[in-house]
């Protein structure tokens, strides 16, 4: 009980904190703002799900009151649970390698993970199978990390480049940087797999499209 008031409580902290702050930061909310290179499908297969187990960017709006951002400027590609691709539970936006990923909106960071070939490992303080390049067909969501946000919403953030600059616990603001754009785990070139679920936690059932998703918050992806 003293555990899930203390999240609730924190949750309640993030989105006052969030609707104080105005940040100036790339991507923000409105719809307009940045466009990032055209990059080419980065998969070649489906991609595993995950389970239990950089470059700078112009400064192209503000951040709304209260709002969602772009987490990464680049370009929609391969799309939610297409035809071809029934289990892609997000969607994939096109970015140079080592380009700053954000916080889409505040909450507090519930997962980071190394999420490989099927196996799934915490953060070890050395080396990690998530700390080169992937590759189509070993699966996984490479380096990833998860941000719970007001209302039991996650989002979440994969293939970073290496282990996440957030740790479980830690509250975010919109447009706090969490990582950088990579491409391990099944990835066949740098991109970012961004992932929205509504419900706590983040399931297969609860995944929902990232970009009406987004549009809905006044983000065009």
């Amino acid at each position: 009980m003293g555990v899930a008031v203390g999240l609730a409580g924190a949750l309640l902290l993030v989105a006052a904190a969030t609707a104080r702050v105005v940040s100036s930061v790339f991507g923000g909310g409105g719809g307009g703002g940045c466009v990032g290179a055209v990059y080419p499908d980065a998969y070649a297969t489906h991609e595993t799900r995950a389970t239990t187990a950089g470059a700078t960017s112009p400064v192209c709006a503000e951040v709304p009151v209260g709002g969602w951002i772009r987490p990464v400027v680049g370009e929609a590609g391969s799309g939610f649970r297409t035809g071809d691709r029934p289990g892609h539970d997000g969607v994939d936006i096109m970015a140079a390698r080592g380009t700053v990923v954000r916080a889409a909106s505040g909450g507090i960071v519930v997962r980071v993970r190394c999420n490989v070939g099927g196996d799934s490992w915490e953060p070890a303080g050395g080396p990690m199978p998530c700390d080169s390049d992937g590759y189509p067909g070993l699966g996984g969501c490479g380096w990833y990390a998860e941000i719970r946000h007001p209302g039991d919403v996650v989002t979440r953030y994969c293939h970073l480049i290496r282990q996440p600059a957030v740790t479980v616990g830690e509250l975010v603001t919109a447009g706090q940087p969490i990582g950088y754009v990579g491409s391990s785990g099944n990835s066949s070139g740098p991109h970012l797999h961004y992932e929205a679920h509504e419900g706590y936690p983040a399931t297969e059932d609860n995944a929902v499209d990232p970009i009406p998703f987004m549009r809905r918050k006044g983000v065009s992806l």
